[in-house]
């Protein structure tokens, strides 16, 4: 089965705007959605940097677990620095499966061989750390053979 990996969606602008922006979504091996970032970004680079802020201040997130529609529903949400960096892409039924959800995610945020896609961007698919330094370059894009 494949390793979790960032998802990043570059967004057009939507009517009166005048430009797009990109999110993050963490998928598992199975595609599931794990996490989220916590708000859209300017652009696919502020999106890459962001991942990467959030791997490297890990140890020091605040997570929390909180019901949501009345108490009927659970979320959970990880702060950093004092601004949501990831939450959940779903509302869970119990508080158990919120909290398990948050260590899975929380697991899979530290993983150095997660590797990130980047839809409707044309930037392929990299690994996280050096490869992010590439995609940050003008033409920075990954041919099949790096991916």
């Amino acid at each position: 089965m494949g390793q979790p990996r960032f998802l990043i969606v570059s967004r057009p602008a939507g009517p009166g705007a005048a430009r797009g922006d990109a999110v993050w979504r963490l998928l598992g091996a199975n595609n599931r959605h794990l996490g989220q970032g916590g708000e859209p970004f300017r652009d696919v680079t502020d999106c890459l940097a962001a991942i990467e802020r959030l791997r490297l201040g890990l140890d020091r997130g605040r997570p929390s677990v909180a019901p949501v529609d009345h108490g009927q529903l659970w979320r959970w949400r990880l702060d950093l620095d004092g601004a949501t960096v990831a939450c959940s892409t779903r509302a869970y039924r119990r508080q158990r499966e919120c909290q398990y959800s948050l260590v899975g995610a929380r697991g899979a945020f530290g993983l150095k061989s997660a590797r990130t896609l980047a839809a409707g961007t044309g930037l392929g698919t990299a690994k996280l750390g050096a490869d992010l330094d590439r995609l940050r370059q003008p033409g920075g894009a990954l041919s099949g053979g790096q991916q």
